[in-house]
């Protein structure tokens, strides 16, 4: 047995593998990309812990942007449990030329896992990628069915949607609530100041027209605190109705560049490379068995060496 043997056996192993890779499903990858604040900072008010407004280390890039949070929030557990129990609808193969079924359920159950597991199968599955320079963040998603992977990649950005709106709703309902005791204060104040300085004009009606510096003087400052807290107590109303509002309904600004298409063309399994690999593997057997005396003389030369 030589070369020829060499040949037949890559040829019978090719063959074998290649049947072999039919009985693989097909495997399909979706991706989403999610861009970073477009260099806009937000206001420190309103930055929270979702899109950190800290200068890039490197100018031009995106090393702090918002995408680094949003990358940590696409792998943790709470992104995790809200599309692995959402329900989906999609079609799959048994096999790479068998019959499309459709099936109905969640992605814990075509996983097959549940509990932590189901967590790290989860985080397998999915796939965050950042761009540091740009601050482009891609979210792939790869199963045996297209539909389903398409769906996984949209759960997770609109699970990332939810979950930024919903700290955005946190941190404003907490800036609401520090307001609360300030505006208590900001008209106390007011009330104190604006009764003073009626006192004051029930008993100097034309002070700003009198001849007495010091009565002038006085009803200035009084009239001055009074505009003061006024000023004071129409901002804090503002900040808290506008903390308020957020409270009720705030939308996060969520760039996404590209939401995800159906994937036509699959990425997986790499048939090609298992069949060549097959061959190889038979056919450098083959030849090894048939020159094993030459390759152990070879080795026994170069121990002696």
């Amino acid at each position: 047995m030589g070369w020829r043997g060499a040949v037949g056996a890559a040829g019978i192993a090719g063959i074998c593998a290649a049947c072999a890779t039919l009985c693989m499903p097909d495997r399909f990858m979706a991706r989403a990309r999610i861009l970073p604040d477009m260099g806009s900072a937000a206001p420190a008010a309103r930055s929270g812990v979702w899109a950190p407004t800290a200068p890039a280390g490197v100018q031009g890039s995106r090393e702090d942007g918002p995408t680094v949070i949003f990358a940590e929030i696409l792998r943790s557990r709470r992104v995790a449990d809200q599309v692995l129990g959402a329900t989906y609808e999609y079609g799959v193969r048994s096999w790479a030329l068998g019959k499309e079924r459709r099936r109905r359920g969640t992605l814990a159950e075509h996983l097959g896992v549940s509990g932590d597991p189901a967590q790290g199968a989860f985080q397998r599955l999915l796939g965050v990628d950042r761009k540091p320079r740009s601050g482009l963040l891609t979210v792939t998603a790869e199963t045996v069915s297209p539909e389903l992977s398409l769906q996984v990649v949209q759960g997770s950005v609109e699970a990332l949607r939810a979950t930024l709106a919903d700290f955005a709703r946190a941190e404003a309902r907490s800036r609401a609530a520090a307001l609360e005791p300030r505006l208590v204060q900001a008209q106390e104040a007011h009330e104190e100041a604006s009764g003073r300085f009626k006192v004051f004009l029930g008993a100097n009606r034309n002070w700003e027209t009198g001849s007495s510096p010091q009565v002038h003087f006085q009803g200035a400052q009084l009239k001055e605190r009074v505009d003061l807290w006024a000023r004071v107590l129409a901002n804090l109303t503002l900040n808290r109705e506008q903390a308020l509002l957020e409270a009720v309904n705030q939308a996060p600004a969520l760039l996404v560049l590209d939401g995800g298409s159906l994937p036509l063309r699959k990425c997986g399994p790499p048939r090609a490379l298992l069949v060549l690999g097959a061959m190889a593997a038979a056919g450098g057997g083959v030849l090894a068995a048939a020159h094993r005396h030459r390759i152990r003389g070879l080795f026994v030369s170069m121990e002696k060496t």
